[in-house]
This record gives C-alpha cells, sequence and structure tokens, in this order.
C-alpha cells in the first residue's frame, strides 16, 4: 500500500512542477499542448510501471500502438487551445467583456470559417492561421499586462497552495485513508498457542508447493481442495469427508498438514484448522507465494513485503525477514535448505540458504518457475521459453528435458507428471496430462482432451490430483491413478 501512495504522490508532485514551471515560463498564455504531453507522460508511466519495465511495454502492441495514438492524435489537432494563466483566473473574470470585445474586433479580419471562442478559462482557434493566433494572443496580453496588479511572491504562493497544493494533499489523504479502509483487517488473535514435535517435518513436497498446494499426504490420509472447500479422505479415496466450506468465495490451496493441524492459504489468509476440522482460525493476513510449513515455521515469499523470503511461527507470529532480497520469482524447501530464484539489474540468480539462515550460496545464473529440488538436480520451467529443464547441482550444468512448452509439473521419483501449452487457444492455456520419465525419456498421454486450470496438479503417493475442463464446463475435480486411470470412490475405471 505504501508502494501505491508514493507512486500517486510522485505524479502529484510531479503535476505541480510542471504546473509552476509553465506559469513562470509564460508570460500570459499556456499553449495547451503543454498540458497533453505532460498527461501523456503520466499515462506512459502508470502504463509502464503497470507492467514492469520498458521491455514488457514493448512486448505488449497493442498498448504502445493506443499510446502512439494517443501522441499523435494530440499534435496533429487542427484546433489550437491556450489557457490563460491560473493566477489571472479572478482577472480573466473581471475583464471577461473587454476581453470579449477584442476578441469579436479581431474576427472581424479572418475570412471564411474562422473562429475564436473563450470558454473555461481558455482560447479556443478553430482554422486559423498561425501567424493570426499570435497576432490575437499579443492584444489580449497586452490588455492583461495593462490591466494586470503585479504579483509579488506571497500572491504566488497563497494561490498554489489553495489551488494546487492543499487539494493535492488532501486527494492523497484521502486515497490513503480510503485504501487503508479498503485493506483493514482486525488484529488477529487465536485461541490456542501450538508447537509441532518434529522441528523438521515437511508439511508438503515442494512439487506441490508450486502448484498451489492442491492436495497434500500423511501416512494416515490425503487432504485436498476441490470446490473452494476443504476435504479429507482416507488413503484408498474411498471416505471423504468435508473440512472446511466456509467461505465458498475463497479458494483454499497450498496445503501443508504437520502433526494434526492442516495449513492453508484463503485469500490473502494464511489459516489454520485441525485434522478432524474443528478449530479453524486465521493466523495471519497478507499475500503469500510458496506457503511451505517446516516444523515450528512457515516460510513463504511476501508478496505484501516486495516479495522477500520470510518466516513466521506456527501461530502466525515472530514474523522474520530471511533476507533483504527483493522480488523473489520463485522458492523451495528441499532438506533443510531453501532455493530461491530472482532477477536483479537484469541479471538474473539462483541462490540457497539454510532454514537459519546461514550458509548462503550461490549456484547459478539461471531464472527459475516452479522449481522442484532433489538429491542431484533442481527442475524448473524456464521462465522465458516455457521449456522444463534440469539442473545438475554437482556438475553445475542444464539439460533441456523437452521441446513442448510446459506450463505446469510436478514430479516424484521415478516420473514428472505435466500439462503443456495449447497452441490452438490463448485463453485456456494449460491442455492436457502427461508423463515422463525424471530424465525425460518415454512420454504417455494420460489425459489429452481435457484443458487444466490453473491450479496446477497435486501428486501424493498413488494419485494425480488435478482441475479440469473441457474449455466450457464448469472446472471439477479429476483423481487419477500414476497411468491415467481415473478414480471414483477409490476404484479405478
Amino acid at each position: 500500500m505504501n508502494g501505491i501512495i508514493l507512486k500517486i504522490a510522485i505524479i502529484l508532485i510531479a503535476y505541480i512542477i510542471f504546473l509552476i514551471v509553465m506559469d513562470i515560463k509564460y508570460k500570459n498564455f499556456i499553449p495547451e499542448i503543454n498540458y497533453n504531453i505532460i498527461s501523456i507522460a503520466i499515462y506512459c508511466f502508470i502504463i509502464m510501471d503497470a507492467i514492469d519495465n520498458f521491455n514488457d511495454l514493448i512486448n505488449e502492441p497493442v498498448i504502445l500502438i493506443l499510446v502512439l495514438i494517443v501522441i499523435i492524435a494530440t499534435l496533429l489537432r487542427k484546433n489550437k487551445f491556450y489557457n490563460f494563466k491560473g493566477i489571472d483566473k479572478k482577472l480573466i473574470k473581471e475583464k471577461e467583456n473587454d476581453i470579449l470585445d477584442i476578441i469579436n474586433q479581431f474576427k472581424n479580419s479572418l475570412e471564411g470559417e474562422s473562429d475564436i471562442t473563450l470558454a473555461n478559462n481558455r482560447l479556443v482557434f478553430e482554422k486559423v492561421s498561425k501567424t493570426q493566433v499570435h497576432e490575437c494572443l499579443s492584444l489580449i496580453g497586452n490588455y492583461l499586462d495593462e490591466n494586470r496588479i503585479k504579483h509579488a511572491f506571497k500572491d504566488y504562493l497563497h494561490y498554489y497552495t489553495k489551488t494546487i497544493i492543499l487539494p493535492i494533499i488532501i486527494t492523497i489523504a484521502a486515497i490513503y485513508i480510503v485504501i487503508k479502509a479498503i485493506n483493514y483487517e482486525p488484529p488477529i488473535s487465536i485461541t490456542e498457542q501450538i508447537k509441532i514435535v518434529d522441528e523438521f517435518v515437511i508439511g508438503n513436497n515442494e512439487g506441490n508447493i508450486n502448484n498451489y498446494g492442491l492436495a497434500a499426504e500423511t501416512d494416515e490420509a490425503i487432504y485436498y481442495a476441490k470446490d473452494f472447500m476443504l476435504y479429507k479422505s482416507d488413503k484408498n479415496l474411498e471416505k471423504e469427508t468435508l473440512l472446511v466450506e466456509q467461505p465458498v468465495n475463497n479458494g483454499k490451496d497450498t496445503i501443508n498438514v504437520v502433526d494434526e493441524w492442516i495449513f492453508f492459504r484463503e485469500g490473502k489468509k494464511i489459516r489454520r484448522v485441525r485434522t478432524d476440522g474443528t478449530n479453524i482460525e486465521t493466523i495471519y493476513n497478507g499475500y503469500s507465494m510458496h506457503m511451505q510449513v517446516v516444523g515450528n515455521w512457515i516460510y513463504f515469499i511476501s508478496l505484501s513485503d516486495d516479495s522477500k523470503i520470510c518466516k513466521i511461527d506456527v501461530n502466525g507470529q515472530n514474523k522474520q525477514f530471511l533476507s533483504e532480497k527483493e522480488e523473489i520469482d520463485d522458492m523451495a524447501v528441499y532438506n533443510e535448505t531453501i532455493y530461491y530464484s530472482y532477477e536483479d539489474k537484469e541479471n538474473t540468480y539462483l541462490e540457497s540458504m539454510n532454514l537459519n539462515e546461514t550458509g548462503q550460496q550461490f549456484i547459478s545464473n539461471i531464472k527459475t518457475r516452479s522449481m522442484i529440488v532433489d538429491e542431484d538436480y533442481i527442475y524448473y520451467i524456464d521462465d522465458v521459453e516455457d521449456r522444463l529443464n534440469r539442473f545438475d547441482l554437482e556438475n553445475k550444468t542444464q539439460e533441456k528435458l523437452s521441446n513442448e512448452q510446459i506450463l505446469k509439473f510436478v514430479k516424484d521419483e521415478k516420473y514428472i507428471f505435466y500439462t503443456i501449452k495449447d497452441p490452438d487457444s490463448s485463453y485456456w492455456g494449460f491442455k492436457g496430462l502427461y508423463r515422463m520419465n525424471v530424465d525425460g525419456s518415454n512420454v504417455v498421454t494420460l489425459d489429452g482432451d481435457n484443458y487444466l486450470d490453473e491450479q496446477g496438479i497435486g501428486i501424493t503417493e498413488n494419485y494425480i490430483f488435478y482441475v479440469s475442463t473441457e474449455g466450457k464446463s464448469h472446472p471439477s475435480m479429476k483423481i487419477v491413478d500414476k497411468n491415467g486411470k481415473s478414480i471414483i470412490g477409490g476404484k479405478v475405471h
């Protein structure tokens, strides 16, 4: 939120400076094209900020074309507009009739369809030559110079404070109050302080976490998100129990299960509930990504804090930043180590550090997406070409596993399960469910007809969970075994 307020303040301050410079530079009239140019500059700033940088702007031809059209249309306008200086507004109002007389007398010398009008503290010249425009402005300007009381510094200070500075301060304050009200969250109070017995137990594997934690498995049960609700089933998927259903308008994802507790995201909240569905409560407010529970700590990328890596305890307290690095794009926790990827000054980095924030190491100049780490490799999607790669941690070499554009994947010890980018559809995007060996060989189609939802893919020891649609129907949960056979009521179909 502070970033939004800062950007608004920068734009408004720039506008104030522009107005003051225009008043100083021009004696009587300010060409309206100057206002249009500053407006275009502000729009460009907003657009470029929204899509991060100018390189992205170049890659968005529609946006670039629209901006160019606005600029060209502004520069090629046939009518000529000139604004009186703001500080002269009172004088213009008092002398309006005299100024209109000067305009009407000058209009008598014009021919054809030429016209000059005075409206809203500005002059509009239609089909008037450049020379005639300057002649008219000179006549009116001389009249203003003869009738204007010379302004002192305090007059300008009073004018700018009353008409520009105070309204802008009030605007910024109002925007701040509105944003604060919209984002207000009541203080969190939890009913029970818990402690996880095993300091190193993990709530889910990093492959599932990077696919929105659609499913998680323990020795006794399987937990999964379906239709905005949270369910629990036995290991054979024969007995399904609804654990959390409210509020139904917020999806549940990034499921982690440790001891007798389930941790999950719900919109901008991190919540927890007992594995029997009781004692559900919010423990943290803030947008997070790649949330991973390890023992008594929850690790995640905090989108509310410039995408830094941070941790909170399982009671939602003791928030700590593990690094001051910002804009972390990808993260995975494996073997008591955090692996993370980011871009800084057009350079890309893959690094690691221990969970206790020590042992920071540079690994390679690569940028990953949805990375999964095992003993020997880091599997990841190339963030530029959408190709699935693996990086050899010992030899520091990388290998492309597929020529397909792969958008989501998850793996176990034997297979990689993935969905590809549909070349014929830019809307649905995720097409089919496929399987390959971990070295990229032996590709098998498990479900080639359906489209997958953004939620991705989740796996357990024996099953694959994914949300699918035919491109028309409402997305629904599908469960198949690792050979692609549908599972209904614990039975293969």
